[in-house]
């Protein structure tokens, strides 16, 4: 029997509801509800599906559907759905009844924005899914529902618009997610690895974002999204490399504000990734570009210092990765509290105690701070790993090291490509690289 088959599955478990009853209150045809307690909405299967069934021996429920399979069955109960199975039959009806605790829309918490909306994805797909609906409210816009991971199903979606997005890369994104080999989605790296064309790559491929009107922005412009159920962000693929660095409020802002801060984005990226290997590449093997008393100032100044300079940055760069990864560990008053007293009070002690030069300390400040103007995490993270690759060229090469090191990521990223498309396209849709790319013009320009 079905029922049995169901029981089997489930084995003994506190928290699964089952209740015999009988349709119509006629003895002749009993059934089996079957539904996780904490994930139904109990009001809604009391009124909607138990008190009719006892009256008129019939639910009529908006959301309900009719499965055979045992395994369907069962990631259906366990989804939050209830199943109603009847005695003597191979069949089970399904009523999404869900109700479980979420947490409410609030505020992006990493993608803030002074004049734009203020709502962000939260952990239930369905919640963000009607986000995205209320904006694109186009028959042409399409989410398809895809189970990932082999033993413990969770659900994504992957939502496109009819039109605008190529058929091909819709396909391909279904066919990889379909194909994840992992038991259990454990965290979003599972999707991101299974999006990426390359994924030894430290650069990202695939974007994220925590607010719906960036994605639908992206959704109108021909790319697809993708929501997996539990995590309050949302994909975006094909992800190119000007993309990283656009946010919604270059298209809140004057379009000329919107260009300066763009380009602010790009060259605050560039010198974090050149600073540190350029100070000591100038300063190791090519004294002599440097203005006399600028280089007297640095010679005075490191005097007492016993280390090179190259191990003096690569040091510091090492700590304040440290310190950051600190304050993001840690509860945040207590994380603040650390990244202050170590930026502060430690660096001060280690000029005072000889162990670094004070122009070490402003080469590494000035570094971190150009590195935070990234609009995209993952792209930060990938230039704090890259930096120290460019170090280590300067190390042994000086600007020649440098150098080499630049073209070669160059290169490296032009042979990369995200779902296909090459990763350091600058148009997108026929739209000139100039109008936005570098730069962002007004919206009415041609």
């Amino acid at each position: 029997m079905l029922s049995a088959q169901i029981k089997e599955i489930l084995k003994q478990a506190s928290d699964i509801i089952y209740l015999d009853l009988f349709i119509g209150g006629d003895s002749d045809k009993p059934a089996l509800l079957v539904a996780v307690d904490g994930l139904v909405n109990l009001r809604s299967v009391n009124d909607d599906i138990l008190k009719p069934l006892s009256s008129r021996g019939t639910a009529f429920h908006a959301a309900q559907s009719e499965k055979t399979d045992p395994l369907e069955i069962v990631s259906d109960i366990l989804a939050g759905n209830t199943a109603l199975i009847l005695d003597g039959q191979s069949k089970a009806v399904i009523f999404d009844a869900r109700g479980f605790d979420k947490r409410g829309i609030s505020e992006p918490g990493s993608e803030n924005v002074i004049k734009g909306p203020k709502d962000s994805f939260i952990e239930a797909m369905r919640t963000n899914t009607a986000l995205i609906r209320r904006r694109l409210n186009t028959p042409d816009l399409r989410i398809i529902d895809v189970k990932a991971g082999t033993e413990v199903k969770t659900n994504v979606a992957v939502i496109y618009l009819e039109g605008a997005a190529e058929n091909e890369k819709v396909t391909e994104v279904l066919s990889r997610l379909e194909a994840i080999t992992e038991r259990i989605i454990k965290s979003t790296s599972s999707i991101e690895e299974s999006l990426k064309d390359s994924r030894w790559s430290i650069f990202p491929q695939v974007m994220y974002t925590e607010r719906p009107d960036k994605l639908c922005a992206n959704i109108a412009e021909g790319k697809i999204g993708i929501l997996v159920d539990g995590y309050p962000i949302a994909f975006i693929v094909p992800a190119v490399f000007n993309m990283l660095f656009q946010s919604g409020e270059d298209y809140s802002q004057n379009y000329a504000h919107g260009s300066y801060v763009r380009l602010l984005r790009y060259a605050g990226a560039f010198l974090s990734l050149v600073i540190p290997a350029f100070y000591v590449g100038i300063t190791t093997f090519h004294h002599e570009m440097l203005p006399t008393n600028l280089m007297l100032a640095i010679i005075k100044s490191k005097q007492s210092v016993s280390f090179s300079t190259f191990l003096e940055v690569f040091s510091l760069l090492i700590a304040f990765e440290i310190l950051i990864e600190t304050g993001i560990r840690l509860p945040k008053s207590i994380g603040q509290a650390v990244s202050i007293i170590g930026g502060l009070v430690v660096g001060e002690a280690a000029v005072s105690a000889k162990l670094i030069s004070p122009a070490i300390v402003v080469v590494v400040a000035v570094t971190g701070i150009c590195g935070f103007v990234a609009c995209n995490g993952d792209l930060a993270n990938s230039f704090r790993i890259t930096r120290v690759l460019m170090l280590i060229c300067a190390g042994f090469a000086g600007l020649y090291g440098l150098s080499l090191g630049l073209i070669f990521m160059l290169y490296y990223l032009c042979r990369t490509t995200s779902l296909g498309e090459p990763y350091m396209v600058a148009y997108k849709n026929g739209d000139s690289a100039v109008k936005d790319g570098l730069l962002r013009l007004p919206h009415n320009k041609e």
